[in-house]
């Protein structure tokens, strides 16, 4: 059991530790912005190889236990349309939940594209659809069912988590129409498969967008 809390303190507790505090606190004021972009890339790359090995060597348990396994081509075929689908969704519902919430000047789909590169929003992109899986997806909720018995409430806690990460750089229209929707789907994209490569290729399809919206920009 405390092998669990420190994996799950790794994979849930500690990602939200760095966006809240150690990035805004430590790292955004003192290099700039292209730096402190890259370094919390790296961080979130360190946190969940950090988690791989925590689940090899300290936990001695296989990758398979949180759902790292091979991927048909069928199934990674469908998770290809899966993220395409599911990404066109994203504009609709920004433009949908935009319209309720006041419109914000910072953290939107248009200003992210417009002020990063392609090349910094690719490598986002990739992160994102990786360690965000391994994280909050793989190791998160195959422990938290080991310990709540429930597919419902492991979701609901990783899901809480998860958001609260992308708390600070997107707005409320976006957190709220898009986050929130979508790491629901994502949930249970990964029980339905059991498949972190799965859910990883799906992510990623559908953060794709940004980067064509940074070429044209």
């Amino acid at each position: 059991m405390k092998r669990m809390v420190l994996g799950l303190s790794l994979s849930l507790v500690a990602p939200v530790i760095f966006v809240l505090f150690i990035i805004p606190i430590f790292i955004k004021p003192n290099v700039n912005e292209p730096f402190a972009t890259l370094a919390s890339l790296g961080i979130f790359w360190g946190l969940a190889f950090v988690v791989l090995i925590f689940t090899r060597v300290i936990e001695n348990l296989p990758l398979t236990t949180i759902g790292w396994k091979p991927l048909s081509w069928k199934s990674a075929l469908l998770a290809i349309g899966l993220g395409l689908l599911l990404s066109l969704l994203v504009p609709m519902l920004t433009l949908l939940f935009s319209a309720i919430f006041p419109p914000s000047d910072s953290g939107t789909i248009t200003q992210v594209a417009s002020t990063y590169s392609w090349q910094v929003l690719l490598l986002s992109v990739f992160t994102a659809g990786v360690t965000e899986e391994v994280l909050f997806r793989g190791y998160a909720l195959e422990r938290l069912q080991e310990v709540t018995d429930s597919k419902g409430i492991s979701g609901l806690i990783s899901l809480v988590f998860f958001v609260v990460v992308h708390a600070t750089g997107w707005d409320i229209a976006h957190i709220i129409g898009v986050v929130l929707p979508l790491g629901i789907v994502m949930t249970g994209l990964y029980f339905w498969q059991r498949n972190l490569l799965f859910v990883m290729i799906v992510h990623t399809v559908i953060n794709l967008p940004l980067v064509f919206m940074a070429l044209l920009a």
